[in-house]
């Protein structure tokens, strides 16, 4: 399996350094059809019901693009049917397409007064945040086939580039090719890639799609459950009359120590356009190691950064219903660890700015006797995270209005306050690691590729032995582009 898998990647970097040709771009999507969106695996990044798809540029004549998930027609049998017509005509096939499109998403965020500390007297230090103004999205993609048969995908992205004072450069989101080995039942992708895990992972960079600002808690940059995008993925999908089974297998370098095989998989199940039913799950295989050091930020994957090595496993399950023009998602993940923290890298939290832990995380870290810590390695814990997201399209003349509701649950007992040093201010936060999110908001398009969304929240947590609740508004305006035009 390993001298098929290595062939077959040897195979695809020779075959991507030779592509050459005109670069032409993909077709419309033909009426009533759902176009493929912005993200990284175009037959699963398609709107739900009460969403506006993202727009195509107008008809011209060029091959099919490949159909959805949702098609239950093989793309090697549209393909043949094309070279027939081909060939009677004695027209060539063309050998490159592509299609250039992206998304911009400016957004504003004001949080209330947040707990920061406590006084000499026992109370509880409630401190003013200043309002956030960026541009968290702006992504360029680019993605096509050659031959109609092998597909790429690239997709840069600048992250925080709306700063006037300091400039943002571009990263690699995702890039990469893809190899049909069997129909729609088998592909073969290598490269850098989204992994296939719940409903959002590989929908967040088509903002102006979806219902919502902020991405699930288990998405949040601040406590991710694993790393987003991984290396090599085998997928496919198996089509009924009226419905669709589909699989995705992949394994990357991920976090892992040394020649681990972390090993990420997810089934879904899809009726209609109406109901999807999944589970996915990942473990690391073994030890994993951070991706970054204590004091460089926020970790990349789900292995804090004062841990020597940690084995860790995700599960869980979702689902999504959509019919006329209401939608109902719910996601529930569970993540077990058994880590081992890194001794020196833990006598460092002693010495933080206060207040850097509470004492439930002094103790936690046994470093409640500032003047003698002895650091606690073993860490064996679990991560919990569960979100409920529904929302109404109502249609307004050529407008379309979305009120939407959204309630998040976030538990992780080994995260700190400190976001330089891995943790974050909301779980970190809380003397238990535990808080609650409430949102409402709506979503107004003026037309199909603007989104202007507005929402509010209300974090709710334990500090200082009392219940806290802050509340926090936001706002995000988003476009999404496509070379060639609108309609």
């Amino acid at each position: 399996m390993r001298s098929s898998i290595g062939s077959l990647a040897f195979a695809m970097c020779l075959f991507t350094a030779g592509i050459a040709g005109a670069q032409q771009p993909q077709p419309a999507a033909p009426s009533g059809a759902e176009p493929p969106l912005g993200g990284d695996n175009e037959a699963d990044q398609r709107p739900a019901a009460t969403e506006a798809p993202a727009p195509s540029p107008a008809p011209k004549k060029q091959p099919k693009p490949l159909p959805s998930a949702s098609k239950a027609v093989p793309v090697e049998d549209l393909e043949s049917e094309d070279q027939n017509v081909a060939d009677a005509l004695g027209i060539q096939p063309e050998v490159f397409t592509a299609r250039l499109y992206g998304f911009i998403d400016a957004h504003f965020e004001q949080v209330a007064k947040t707990p920061v500390g406590v006084d000499e007297n026992g109370e509880t230090i409630m401190e003013s945040n200043p309002s956030e103004i960026d541009v968290t999205n702006f992504n360029v993609m680019l993605q096509g086939t050659v031959y109609s048969r092998y597909r790429y995908f690239v997709n840069l992205a600048s992250p925080g580039a709306g700063s006037p004072a300091e400039d943002a450069g571009l990263t690699v989101r995702n890039a990469w090719v893809e190899l049909p080995l069997f129909r729609e039942y088998f592909n073969f992708r290598i490269g850098k890639t989204y992994r296939r895990f719940g409903l959002y992972n590989e929908l967040l960079d088509a903002i102006p799609t979806f219902i919502g600002i902020e991405p699930p808690e288990m998405f949040d940059d601040d406590h991710l459950l694993l790393t987003r995008t991984t290396n090599i993925m085998l997928h496919g999908t198996f089509t009924t009359l009226d419905s669709s089974f589909s699989y995705a297998l992949s394994t990357g370098t991920d976090e892992r120590k040394g020649q681990q095989v972390p090993i990420g998989a997810d089934l879904r199940y899809d009726f209609r356009n109406n109901l999807r039913i999944g589970t996915s799950y990942y473990t690391t295989n073994g030890d994993a190691v951070p991706s970054k050091e204590l004091g460089q930020g926020a970790p990349l994957g789900g292995v804090s950064p004062w841990m020597e090595k940690d084995e860790f496993s995700v599960t869980g399950g979702y689902a999504q219903v959509t019919a006329a023009g209401f939608i109902l998602q719910g996601e529930f993940w569970l993540a077990r660890h058994n880590g081992t923290r890194d001794e020196m890298e833990v006598t460092k939290l002693a010495t933080m700015p206060d207040p850097p832990l509470n004492d439930r995380q002094r103790q936690r870290f046994g470093l409640d006797d500032p003047g003698n810590p002895q650091p606690r390695l073993d860490a064996n814990y679990n991560v919990k995270t569960a979100y409920v997201r529904t929302g109404y399209a109502i249609p307004v003349q050529t407008w379309s209005i979305t009120p939407y509701a959204q309630f998040d649950y976030y538990d992780n007992p080994e995260i700190i306050n400190d976001e330089d040093y891995g943790g974050d201010n909301e779980a970190g936060l809380a003397d238990d690691g535990v808080f609650y999110k409430s949102t409402l908001g709506v979503v107004i398009r003026p037309v199909s590729f603007i989104a202007v969304k507005i929402d509010g929240s209300t974090h709710t947590q334990q500090f200082n032995g009392d219940t806290v609740t802050y509340p926090e508004f936001r706002s995000s305006f988003s476009f999404y582009w496509e070379l060639g035009g609108m309609r």
